[in-house]
């Protein structure tokens, strides 16, 4: 119960730095979904029902707090966390590179599912200069960043599995 608690206070501010930080930065620093690395990070190193619970959650915090259509940040959590799930059947997932190259594939698939979601809601395109200005930013961006989250994940979840006996 205690670890889900503290996966919980990490969703939290996973989503107040996602709602409340990153679109006050000027656009050039307009990251990508941190849930997402986070959702990629679950689906590598914990077991499905924990995983999917704390995504679900994630999601639908994640659903309340933005202007997105009802259920997107969730489909694509629970979608990232489920196809991401079987990859550490096929390679060692020790690695950072694995979950950098993963990181940038999630942030690509999240762009795919907005991008139906925008083109199956409105008559106008998806693919303008500025969505692909805006995809390349975040990519590159998840790039730089995405070994950072895996070794902070990486700490905070080895320190919690040790206080919390998980």
């Amino acid at each position: 119960m205690i670890r889900y608690l503290f996966y919980l206070i990490i969703v939290v501010l996973l989503v107040i730095i996602q709602t409340s930080v990153i679109p006050y930065m000027p656009p050039v620093f307009r990251f990508y979904d941190f849930l997402v690395p986070f959702a990629v990070y679950l689906s590598l190193y914990t077991p499905l029902g924990e995983g999917l619970v704390v995504l679900a959650a994630a999601g639908l915090v994640m659903d309340m707090f933005s202007g997105a259509p009802t259920g997107v940040y969730l489909i694509t959590y629970l979608w990232v966390f489920l196809v991401f799930r079987r990859v550490g059947r096929w390679v060692g997932i020790k690695d950072h590179l694995l979950f950098s190259g993963l990181a940038v594939l999630g942030v690509l698939f999240q762009n795919l599912i907005f991008a139906m979601v925008v083109v199956a809601g409105s008559s106008r395109g998806f693919f303008t200069l500025q969505s692909l200005q805006i995809i390349l930013l975040q990519v590159f961006w998840a790039v730089i960043t995405a070994p950072f989250l895996w070794l902070a994940f990486k700490l905070c979840f080895a320190d919690s599995g040790r206080r919390y006996g998980g």
